[in-house]
This record gives C-alpha cells, structure tokens and sequence, in this order.
C-alpha cells in the first residue's frame, strides 16, 4: 500500500498531466477515485489550475526546495516544477500543498500538439574500430572481436569490452565511440571501469590498457565510475585540462558549444590538472572545478544530483538560464531552437525534468509558470515573449 507521500505524489502526477490535457480515460479515473478516496474531490481545479499561472506571488527557489525534499522521502521519480526570477513564479502543486489567494492571469495555450512528434533519445552509437571500420550499435545483440583478440559485445544500450589475456600486442590500439544528438550509450571498458555517454559526445580509448597510466579523451559529457586500481591511474584528458583519478565516480562536460570544461564528483577524489596553467586542484565529493577560456580555474560546493542526474533519467535545473536549459535538450532531443524574442534567453528557472518524456511536457510547464511561449514547427521550437 501506497504511503501518504507516495500517494500525494500519485495525485499530483496525474493532476498535471489532467491539466495539461495528456491524461487519457484510465488515468481520468484514477484521478477522481483518489480524490473521492482522501477526501480531496471538493478541490475546485479551476481555480488550482489558475493559481499555478499566477505571477510574483512566492519565494520559488524556497518552495522548490521544500517540494524536492518532500519527493525525496517519498521516492526518486519527481515531476517538473519551474520557477523564473525575471517573469513569474509558478505554484508548486503537491496535493494539500501551498495555495495562494491571487486573481489568475490567462493561460497562453501556445503549446502546440505537433511537439508530441518530438521524442526524447534513445540507445544509439557509432564505434569506430582500431583500423577504420564503422559499426553502428543501437539495441541490437552484437558480437565483435578486435585484432588483438579484445571482444566486444554490444546489448541493450552497453558495449562491453573483454580483454584477452593470452593474445598481446606491442602498439596501442583506440576505439572510438561517437552518440549523436538524441542519443546516449554505456561502455565497459576493458579494465572494468564503466561510462555513460551523453548525447553529442565522443570518447577516444585504448582497447587494452597498457603502461603506467589509463588514459581516455573526451569531447561532450560523460559520467565515468572508475575501476580502482592504484598502480594505474585513470585520466580523462579534455580540451582545456586532465582529470586525474584512482578509483571514483564522477561527470565531465565539455561541449564546445559551451567554452567550459566543468568535472563534478560524486564519490572519492579527483584532480584537475589546468592545461592552459598547469594548476592543480584536488575535489573531494560535493565539489565541482569549472575552466573557461582565458579565465582562472574555479571551484564550487554544489548538489552533484544537477549534473549527474541525466544519468539516473532526469535533468536537474536550478536557477538555470533558458538559454542553456535549451542547449541541454536541444542535444538530447535532437532539436534546433529559434529565439523570437532574444531577451527570455537570460531567464532563470528552477525544476526536474524526466529525460524520457515528450518535450511537450517541457514546454507547457514552463510555459505555465513563466513569462514565454513556444511555438513548434517540425523539429523547430520558436522562443518568444508572452
């Protein structure tokens, strides 16, 4: 039996999607007889639904913060919620939850049903081997074996390599995987230590690991849980600088589209090594080092859950311009975005997005609770001010 966060987290899944016009007859049902069951069905939901427009009417960041950690004890699957500070502040609805006494402004409805055809991404891969051929991994059960005797073994979204012990050789041989826009993979490399392969990104790797150090090359972002193994360092080599770790766990970005090099560690202890300066800065959990272009090396005390939940299936936003918001899906989602009006893109918003959902979802809770409006056509999403 479901207990009462769980079940007020029931209600209020189903009431957005209720509200948003995505509840189909079951779900419908469901909704009513939890409402009649815990009393909740006086609950007049035009006005709620009004109230979830209104604007300037909060502290979101606070009520956001209180919201996540009330779907923390009630489990890991937690909805979208945004909050602006530049246009609007949207109601955090959790069912007996906070309720404000504000005359509603009129909802946009700008959303159109066409963003229903765009769908998140999916297990997809291009491994390039160590003398040029191209395979292309999707869910397919796949079996390849390298020169060198590696196996690789390709299944549900994974790439597994397996080394082979009695057949070496002298030269260093590199695979390369390659995930495009809309998609992601997960690797095993051959000492054991495992991957995961944001959309957009590349990961250059030695199919057997050999001599003192174990060392990869990345463009675009990955989470890595590394192998411990003291004798063998394990280096994550990007555009600006080298992670440096023995056994941990941990995410580096680096888009070139954003100019930054960013590594947030979950578990254990890294080092960042600059390789514009050469400075070296140590991080124990909790900590992230940031490098831009011709800017000093910075560290920060952050919540890991911001960049590494993409792995666990959810993007965590906080106090995050659109601009960037819209970078982060635009790979995911394999979309282009067209800003009509250039300003909302330094607007902030706050929430947790389920990274396997239609973007249409996105796009009409943001659109609720903030000062913008969306217009899709095709595979196009067009910004504008309300």
């Amino acid at each position: 039996m479901m207990n009462d966060l769980n079940i007020y987290g029931r209600i209020s899944d189903l009431f957005y999607k209720d509200m948003l016009g995505l509840a189909d007859e079951e779900e419908k049902r469901e909704l009513d007889s939890l409402l009649v069951t815990y009393k909740l069905k006086g609950l007049d939901r035009e006005k709620i639904i009004a109230r979830l427009q209104e604007q300037e009417v909060f502290d979101g960041k606070e009520a956001y913060r209180e919201f996540r950690a009330l779907k923390q004890l009630g489990g890991r699957n937690r909805r979208l919620i945004w909050w602006t500070s530049i246009a609007a502040s949207v109601v955090v609805l959790v069912v007996a939850g906070w309720w404000f006494g504000r005359e509603p402004e009129p909802k946009s409805g700008n959303v159109q049903i066409m963003a229903e055809a765009i769908q998140p991404g999916q297990s997809r891969a291009v491994v390039t081997l160590a003398d040029g051929q191209q395979i292309v991994l999707e869910q397919a059960n796949r079996k390849i074996e390298e020169s060198d005797g590696t196996v690789l073994h390709s299944d549900s979204g994974a790439l597994v390599y397996t080394a082979n012990a009695e057949k070496t050789v002298a030269k260093v041989m590199y695979n390369k995987v390659s995930i495009p826009r809309g998609g992601e993979y997960r690797l095993e490399l051959a000492d054991g230590t495992k991957v995961w392969l944001n959309a957009a990104t590349e990961l250059r790797f030695p199919v057997n690991f050999t001599g003192d150090m174990r060392e990869v090359y990345l463009k675009g972002e990955a989470y890595f849980q590394v192998k411990r193994d003291e004798k063998h360092p394990f280096i994550v080599h990007t555009s600006m600088g080298a992670v440096e770790v023995l056994g941990t766990s941990f995410n580096v970005r680096d888009y070139e589209d954003e100019r930054e090099v960013v590594t947030t560690l979950e578990t254990g202890k890294v080092m960042y090594v600059s390789g514009n300066t050469r400075e070296k800065v140590t991080l124990n959990p909790g900590y992230q080092v940031l490098e831009k272009e011709s800017s000093p090396v910075e560290v920060r005390k952050v919540d890991p859950l911001q960049y590494t939940g993409w792995r666990e299936g959810k993007y965590v936003f906080e106090d995050v311009a659109l601009e960037d918001i819209m970078r982060t899906l635009c790979r995911w989602y394999d979309i282009d975005v067209v800003y009509a009006n250039p300003a909302v893109k330094k607007f902030h918003f706050t929430g947790d997005l389920e990274r396997y959902e239609s973007i249409s979802i996105f796009l009409s809770f943001i659109e609720t609770g903030g000062d913008v409006k969306f217009k899709t056509e095709g595979k196009t999403i067009i910004i504008d001010k309300k």
